[in-house]
């Protein structure tokens, strides 16, 4: 999709108030879209509105909102519908995070992170999609998905199974949806970024054996260690679009995993076995 035209073209960001969603929303706003940021965080949201249009001199506007809430996304729907015929852009990028090993985290927290990871996403999807489809039958321009997983979708390192399935999730879905949306003239990009250092680094809910100082710790260095910075990872999330990439795995360390993983499992199944305990 080319970006180099986007002037009343509307990006829809979930999880655009803080970290990689308002790193996007900048990158966006430099080439012009209009901005609609999705969060539950009122007062977050409105931090970023004000900081953006004076930034970035664009029109932005907010609306807050539970992307595991069937209500609040048909919100969502109503407003985008207020600002234009359809998204042009989709970012997927609200998410939420935890570790534990699999006997450890209750069904509960399974059923929290599948809500907003998956279901959200989904729901997000299925409610403004259909414009997208529709308005491509009037006007046969370009639009695009970018759906952020991580590259815990397939490292697959002990302790994470209950996050690591909701990204797997987001990953597969998002190569389904691919196929489904071509003939629409919509591309879809799933984003696997390593732990980048953003504040939801500080908000990892751990369980059971995991639950103690040595691994809240560890985790919290893994944020910290990150080859990417949420900027440079809206580049790259720009740059995807703009070639049609389906899959992007992003920073030195989810590169590396991605591709010994595909040549060379045997191997990377022991050393993720070696390196990644808790």
């Amino acid at each position: 999709m080319k970006l180099s035209n986007s002037k009343n073209k509307l990006a829809v960001i979930t999880g655009g108030s803080s970290g990689l969603g308002y790193a996007i929303a900048k990158e966006l706003a430099k080439k012009g879209f209009d901005l609609l940021l999705v969060a539950r965080n009122k007062q977050q949201l409105k931090d970023a509105r004000l900081k953006l249009i004076t930034e970035m001199g664009v029109k932005v506007d907010t609306v807050s909102v539970d992307v595991s809430n069937e209500e609040d996304v048909r919100c969502l729907h109503e407003m985008v519908r207020d600002l234009a015929p359809c998204a042009d852009i989709i970012i997927n990028s609200a998410g939420i995070v935890s570790a534990g090993y699999l006997e450890d985290t209750p069904l509960t927290e399974w059923d929290r992170l599948y809500n907003v990871n998956v279901r959200g996403l989904v729901s997000v999807l299925q409610t403004l999609l259909p414009d997208m489809v529709r308005q491509s039958v009037i006007d046969s321009k370009q639009r695009h998905i970018v759906n952020i997983a991580s590259a815990a979708a397939y490292t697959c390192t002990p302790g994470m199974s209950a996050y690591g399935f909701t990204k797997a999730g987001v990953l597969a879905l998002s190569e389904s949806l691919a196929h489904e949306v071509a003939p629409s003239k919509i591309g879809v990009t799933t984003v696997c970024p390593e732990f980048v250092n953003t504040p939801i680094g500080n908000k990892v809910a751990l369980f059971g054996r995991i639950n103690n100082p040595r691994s809240k710790r560890k985790i919290e260095k893994m944020f910290e260690l990150s080859t990417i910075t949420t900027e440079q990872l809206a580049e790259k999330v720009i740059a995807a679009i703009e070639a049609g990439k389906l899959v992007v795995p992003a920073g030195k360390q989810a590169i590396l995993a991605y591709r010994l993983k595909r040549f060379m499992p045997v191997r990377f199944f022991k050393l993720i076995q070696k390196t990644m305990r808790f």
